[in-house]
């Protein structure tokens, strides 16, 4: 039997190597950081950068495990995902070719660190080395580019298709500020001089992008004792909904709690609004609420649980605003997330012991006793600045403790 060939033999080192977890996610954050850096577009849509760390992941996975066999290209459902993603977001085709331009630079580099001599063993040289490992990786780029083009492509073309794009092109119309009209009531099916009330439902991370968001919006509408939704898919992962109503709804959304967990689903729900700009309003509201409180542990919240700290925003200064403001919660208990919630819950609460004791299913002296505790850190009582407390124990509630070690950037002290 002959013996394999030195770059063989290397070829199986360098795969086992790469395949480490922590090598992996090195590798991709390496890969998409260059990325996000050269393409706002994605970079600002959280979903997208979520779909693009899956595609790049699962490329790099499967590129590995057939790197040792005969060439054959296993495209990832992950990157079909997000090609699909990109066309409905009608995102220009230049966009995905761009991520894979970016993409085939990195890999390079990174090819060409690992075929140095230190990483090589004795008789390899480096040209066979870097040449056997590139032209393999250049030929899966250029083929996953091919095939992705005819996703997009024909994702495209169907976006584009008789009524699906009518109806496709007045939610965009509207959702960028055009008037409704009697004609878009009528391509929608939907009553835009209602009350509006706007949602955004996202399938988590670990989705493999075939989530039946269209079956499980109705049921949360159902669940919420709403009307029959109008959706839309925003991505492979996203979908946009609006309930039209005679009145503003209220909503309970502990009705939704356990399909929310069970299916692993985030809901963020705009406030009802009503009149010309109803049906806009409320959907930027969702979204906003949707980008803040995926942040967060919970998996629904409304744009009134978190108007105020997304207005903040997460810059230095809103930190700063945090640390000063919640002082003594902060230091020596820091790791004491009960006193921090109970205080958030006292001034939801409208600082009233026993609805705050019934809030958190404990008995009111215990509310009194932790009371006592928070405002000897706070060397203050709750009532004295309750606004901007509650604002900073909110802030903290959706970003994390872990959000006030953040980096400053460049221009963190300019902004909020």
């Amino acid at each position: 039997m002959t013996a394999p060939a030195p770059v063989e033999v290397w070829l199986q080192d360098f795969v086992q190597s790469a395949l480490r977890p922590g090598e992996v996610d090195d590798f991709v954050r390496r890969v998409d950081a260059d990325i996000l850096q050269g393409i706002p577009e994605i970079a600002a849509d959280p979903i997208l950068v979520e779909e693009l760390h899956a595609s790049t992941r699962e490329h790099w996975r499967n590129f590995l495990v057939g790197l040792a066999d005969d060439y054959r290209l296993a495209l990832p459902s992950a990157a079909i995902a997000f090609s699909l993603s990109i066309a409905r977001r009608h995102l220009d085709i230049s966009v995905l070719l761009k991520v894979y331009r970016v993409a085939n630079k990195t890999v390079f580099g990174y090819v060409a660190e690992h075929t140095e001599p230190g990483h090589l063993p004795d008789g390899l040289a480096r040209d066979e080395a870097l040449l056997t490992l590139w032209l393999r990786a250049e030929q899966w780029i250029d083929d996953s580019v091919e095939q992705l083009i005819g996703h997009y492509t024909r994702e495209r073309a169907s976006l584009a298709e008789g009524a699906q794009a009518r109806r496709s092109e007045t939610i965009e119309a509207l959702v960028a500020g055009t008037a409704p009209s009697t004609d878009s009531e009528r391509v929608l099916g939907h009553k835009l001089t209602s009350w509006q009330t706007a949602f955004v439902l996202s399938a988590p991370s670990t989705s493999d992008g075939g989530a039946p968001l269209f079956d499980l919006a109705l049921q949360v509408c159902q669940r919420l004792g709403l009307p029959r939704p109008l959706t839309t898919l925003a991505g492979s992962r996203e979908l946009w909904g609006w309930v039209a109503t005679t009145e503003a709804p209220g909503v309970d959304l502990e009705a939704i709690a356990d399909l929310l967990d069970d299916t692993g689903l985030h809901l963020a729900l705009g406030r009802p609004c009503h009149g010309p700009a109803a049906f806009r309003d409320s959907h930027l509201q969702a979204v906003a609420a949707q980008r803040i409180g995926r942040r967060a542990q919970t998996p629904a919240h409304t744009y009134a649980e978190v108007e105020l700290v997304g207005l903040i925003g997460e810059g230095e200064l809103a930190r700063a605003m945090v640390r000063r403001e919640l002082g003594g919660l902060l230091t020596g208990a820091r790791g004491d997330d009960g006193l921090r919630h109970t205080a958030l819950t006292h001034l939801r609460s409208g600082l009233n012991v026993e609805a705050t004791a019934e809030a958190l299913f404990i008995h009111p002296n215990t509310v009194r006793y932790r009371l006592g505790r928070i405002e000897e850190q706070l060397g203050e009582r709750l009532a004295a600045r309750a606004t901007m407390l509650e604002i900073c124990l909110a802030w903290l509630e959706i970003f994390g403790l872990e959000a006030l070690d953040a980096p400053r950037g460049p221009s963190d002290g300019m902004t909020t």
